[in-house]
């Protein structure tokens, strides 16, 4: 039998390598030149930026295309999904319900489509030259949260605390929302035929910075934000895949943020594979192939958490506790920190632009919150600011 030759766009290396693992044959499409490295055991790749099919698929990416034999094409990023959407349309393979890919790209479309279902979601309007600074104050109250429509994570969100900061951020075609007071968490959910096969709940301890696999909530709070969660993925048409779905919780409840298909960012998936005890890069690419997934693990053991790195905008001047933290620490299966003394760091805007980051792993929540102390207590850097 001859091997699926699958599409995959965007270089997250853990998810083509997962495909080659399984046997498929791959072909990469990166934004970018790629590195030799990363060329190894592929059959084929192209490296186009994204940008020049934004709009549709240039011609000089469908030339290249027109080399190879497609059978399944996986957008595993944010920026790629809609690209992916216009490949399949291209080679005419099967058409998923998830790649009515507006639902999931476009927060205004997502949150109407969301009311409709009945989803418990936050108040929100589309800013037009009708609305004023005045009437979105009304509407939504304060604070309020301006974006972009498009984007994902927290790029570029904006939080206007007063009538000039509103007049400030406010512009036609941005979505604004009533500011959410509570904390934050995600459902990972693997989906096969429609129907979840998995899912895991992540616990945001601090935006940007901590978060723990599994979530330790209350048994009918967890039912409730899985029965929301489901509620959104049926009516969203999720067929395959994998979703990555944001909720708040609220004193009246669990309340939908929205919805990505695909998996999550800030290390979720190793903090999931470590967990679990099973590759879920893997599960990932069987069921968006249409493959049977390997058996499934019913419980968490232990719980795992990553701790994302930043210090603040400045110059570093020194960093200190490193070797006491992993001589203390057993639990630890990742540990990285990506600038040195005397580089300047940037604002902390996002997750992406980490300093370091650590992943850890303990039998228990308390041992978990233990170690966690101990890396706050440990890890210490001193930065020069300018005055």
């Amino acid at each position: 039998m001859n091997k699926k030759c699958i599409l995959i766009i965007g270089v997250r290396s853990k998810c083509y390598q997962a495909a080659l693992a399984l046997g498929y044959n791959v072909v990469l499409w990166s934004d970018g030149a790629l590195p030799k490295k990363r060329r190894e055991n592929l059959l084929g790749w192209i490296e186009e930026p994204y940008l020049e099919s934004k709009d549709g698929l240039s011609d000089k990416f469908l030339k290249q295309l027109s080399e190879y034999k497609i059978d399944k094409v996986i957008a595993n990023t944010e920026e790629t999904v809609v690209l992916g959407s216009r490949v399949r349309a291209q080679l005419n393979l099967k058409t998923l319900a998830v790649d009515v890919t507006d639902r999931f790209h476009n927060k205004f479309i997502m949150k109407n489509l969301a009311k409709n279902l009945d989803v418990p979601i936050t108040k929100y309007k589309i800013i037009d030259e009708d609305v004023s600074a005045e009437s979105l104050i009304e509407n939504l109250g304060l604070p309020l949260v301006v974006k972009p429509v498009d984007e994902s994570g927290a790029q570029d969100i904006k939080v206007a605390r007063d009538l000039a900061e509103v007049k400030l951020h406010m512009k036609v075609g941005l979505l604004a929302e009533a500011f959410v007071e509570g904390s934050e968490l995600s459902v990972e959910t693997f989906v096969k035929n429609g129907k979840p096969v998995f899912h895991n709940m992540t616990e945001y301890l601090h935006q940007w910075k901590k978060s723990v696999v599994p979530a330790n909530f209350s048994k009918d709070l967890y039912d409730k934000i899985i029965e929301i969660n489901n509620r959104v993925i049926e009516g969203f048409g999720v067929d395959r895949g994998m979703t990555h779905t944001e909720f708040y919780l609220t004193k009246s409840g669990p309340v939908f943020g929205e919805i990505a298909i695909r998996p999550p960012g800030g290390y979720y998936m190793d903090l999931i594979e470590k967990v679990y005890a099973f590759d879920p890069w893997k599960l990932y690419v069987s069921l968006c192939c249409g493959d049977e997934p390997a058996s499934l693990p019913k419980k968490a053991e232990g719980c795992a958490l990553v701790y994302l790195m930043h210090p603040g905008a400045g110059t570093i001047a020194s960093i200190s506790g490193v070797e006491d933290i992993k001589t203390n620490l057993k639990g630890i299966f990742d540990f990285s920190i990506r600038k040195n003394v005397g580089d300047v760091l940037a604002p902390h805007e996002n997750t992406s632009n980490e300093t370091g980051h650590i992943l850890f792993w303990a039998p228990t929540r308390k041992e978990l919150e233990k170690d966690l102390l101990t890396i706050e207590n440990n890890l210490k850097f001193e930065m020069e600011t300018k005055n």
